[in-house]
């Protein structure tokens, strides 16, 4: 229990704060601006969000990216969110948010990292990810919006500035690449070299571009609501499930290891098996039947058979084998694929590589294939 002294000498000596947090006793964490904003921000985007999250967080996982000194975070954790995380790029605003933690005493976990960091292998998923004034902030911003999608179980809540709306041209159709896509606006800040990326702005998306954006990173609904004045918005995204299936290609990644016994000679027109342990390594759901008659977005392991002289094409889709089941994100599966050797005898080369039908071979997507010489006699 800290005491009121230590608490004034703690605000003191952390200044200055950016984020208004009632400490008890009368005490808050500033009592002036820091760069304009109001002394009691960030209540009034509070007020604009609140809304959308449920009054009552229990049982819920909560993320703050870009947290500050906090402020959301103990919201949070007193409407009774079960877990609660909060970080930071820079560490005084971490050590702010430490500060606050101690004085308030709650089950708060803080930690210094960069929105590019996050991982759900690391961290898991949480019910309720939280980017408020982040977005403006991130020279990644395709990225940085992929990371939060990840993460993110069931709903994201974006605040952000956006392009000054009177001077917008608005969204609209041009003919681009062959199509006629909608074009939306997005401003870039212009900087001088060097600055530090968490401190100054880089883009300014229009509330269209940025629905856009987030709606081609994977969220299944995006809805636009205004934010605390007219030059800034909230968006909520949300999920139908925690991961996208193998119809989203920017997630699809695989790792296959063959059988060490897996054949390398054989006679021609011989019936061969090679087993293979295949690891989910993305974000996305393998589907084992995709979508139509001809099982859109379906994931197999498939074999191209190359001539061993010149690597050149026999035969690009030589073979392939059907999952037993829909794979998760980090499990693994045995398959085996049953192919005949070529009728021609001569030097041969397997390529094994994982294709969701009718979209994306894995290679292409930056995955390695896993290669097999083949020596077929007569």
């Amino acid at each position: 229990m800290m005491t009121r002294e230590e608490i004034i000498e703690g605000i003191e000596r952390l200044r200055p704060w950016f984020h208004c947090i009632e400490l008890g006793e009368g005490l808050r964490t500033k009592t002036e601006t820091a760069i304009g904003e109001p002394v009691e921000h960030p209540r009034p985007t509070w007020e604009c969000i609140r809304p959308h999250l449920p009054e009552d967080l229990t049982g819920k996982s909560v993320l703050d990216v870009g947290c500050n000194a906090g402020f959301y975070c103990v919201e949070a954790k007193r409407r009774g969110a079960a877990r609660v995380v909060g970080l930071d790029a820079q560490r005084s605003i971490i050590r702010q948010a430490l500060f606050v933690r101690r004085v308030l005493a709650l089950d708060i976990e803080f930690e210094r990292m960069s929105v590019y960091d996050l991982d759900p292998k690391r961290s898991g998923q949480f019910d309720v990810t939280l980017a408020l004034g982040l977005v403006y902030h991130l020279k990644h911003l395709v990225l940085a919006l992929e990371r939060l999608f990840q993460v993110t179980r069931e709903t994201l809540i974006v605040e952000t500035a956006v392009f000054p709306p009177g001077r917008s041209p608005g969204s609209f159709t041009h003919p681009v690449g062959g199509l006629n896509p909608v074009l939306h606006p997005l401003a870039y800040v212009e900087n001088p070299p060097g600055r530090k990326e968490s401190i100054y702005n880089w883009f300014l998306p229009s509330p269209e571009a940025l629905r856009a954006l987030l709606l081609n990173t994977g969220f299944d609904e995006v809805s636009i609501h205004p934010g605390e004045y007219e030059e800034r918005a909230v968006l909520v995204c949300r999920k139908r499930a925690p991961y996208p299936d193998s119809r989203t290609l920017q997630y699809l990644s695989a790792r296959i290891t063959l059988a060490e016994d897996a054949p390398t000679e054989a006679r021609a027109g011989e019936e061969l098996v090679f087993k293979a342990r295949v690891e989910n390594t993305g974000f996305a759901r393998w589907l084992a039947t995709g979508e139509g008659e001809e099982s859109r977005g379906a994931v197999r392991l498939a074999a191209h058979l190359r001539s061993g002289a010149d690597e050149g094409d026999v035969f690009f889709y030589y073979a392939g084998a059907v999952l037993p089941r829909d794979i998760e994100p980090g499990e693994e599966v045995e398959l085996a694929l049953v192919l005949r050797a070529p009728g021609a005898p001569g030097r041969y080369v397997l390529e094994f590589d994982m294709v969701s039908e009718h979209l994306s071979w894995f290679e292409d997507l930056g995955s390695e294939v896993s290669r097999r010489e083949l020596k077929v006699i007569v």
